[in-house]
């Protein structure tokens, strides 16, 4: 059973650099300013491998913020420039 993914991103362009990096190549839209991203993942264990991603990407572009929703569940990963200090569930 697929699982609908989306994440999250304060622009279109940091959803661009997060899609960049992640499988099946994903192309970010946007809505009301922010960066959406939507995946289907074909195992729940492949959520493991996109939190990774995305908690890297985040980190290493200096993105503000995203978010990861799947289900019912969420993660929301917060850069290091002062707006946080990283990953929190």
């Amino acid at each position: 059973m697929a699982l609908q993914v989306t994440i999250d991103a304060g622009s279109k362009a940091d959803a661009e650099l997060i899609a960049k990096e992640l499988p099946g190549g994903p192309v970010p839209s946007s809505r009301r300013g922010y960066g959406i991203i939507r995946l289907r993942l074909r195992d729940p264990r492949e959520t493991r491998d996109i939190l990774s991603i995305v908690e890297s990407c985040v980190e290493r572009h200096h993105l503000a913020w995203a978010r990861l929703r799947l289900g019912d569940e969420e993660w929301m990963f917060r850069g290091r420039n002062g707006n946080g200090n990283g990953r929190s569930h």
